[in-house]
């Protein structure tokens, strides 16, 4: 069985097809906007997979693909919807704008298409504990382009063992 992987990792090498992924748990509260749901303080969660199918693409500073993933799993929004599958991209813009940049589309009950954009925003060295972990971001109704919700959202450090357990080559 190791010798598979290693023939199979040795031949995705000799492809140029190695790439990451890993799973992550954000999880925190939104509240409506302008009317656009019930009032209050709502859950915000979502479970995601992100990496980058081409290591070579992704590490290249001149390429358009620099530290540019896709993201795709499921999105809780209380009050709008439960398990929504999404997808988009997780951008590590560090050296750009010292910023990552979570961007993903889903549908609520009516088939009405939505968007989540959100950042975590000011990273810096001596800050990650607090701007690695929280992350701002609004909902947006793509239909009558309208902002529906704002949320912020937290990586909580109980996850960081299942986060770190999920990195894989693939």
């Amino acid at each position: 069985m190791i010798l598979d992987r290693l023939t199979s990792l040795k031949e995705m090498m000799r492809q140029r097809r190695v790439g990451f992924m890993m799973d992550e748990v954000m999880s925190g509260s939104h509240h409506f906007i302008d009317g656009a749901g019930p009032d209050g303080e709502h859950p915000l969660s979502f479970h995601v997979t992100w990496g980058n199918r081409h290591l070579e693409d992704w590490l290249n500073p001149f390429g358009p693909g620099f530290m540019s993933n896709f993201l795709e799993g499921t999105v809780d929004v209380g009050g709008l919807v439960q398990g929504a599958h999404c997808h988009g991209t997780l951008d590590l813009r560090y050296f750009q704008e010292g910023a990552i940049r979570y961007i993903f589309d889903f549908k609520d009950g009516n088939d009405r298409p939505l968007r989540y954009v959100g950042e975590k925003v000011d990273i810096r060295p001596w800050n990650l504990h607090r701007t690695h972990t929280t992350c701002y971001g609004t909902i947006t109704d793509l239909r009558e382009n309208r902002d529906l919700s704002k949320s912020i959202v937290y990586f909580k450090f109980n996850t960081l063992p299942a986060f770190l357990g999920s990195i894989r080559l693939g």
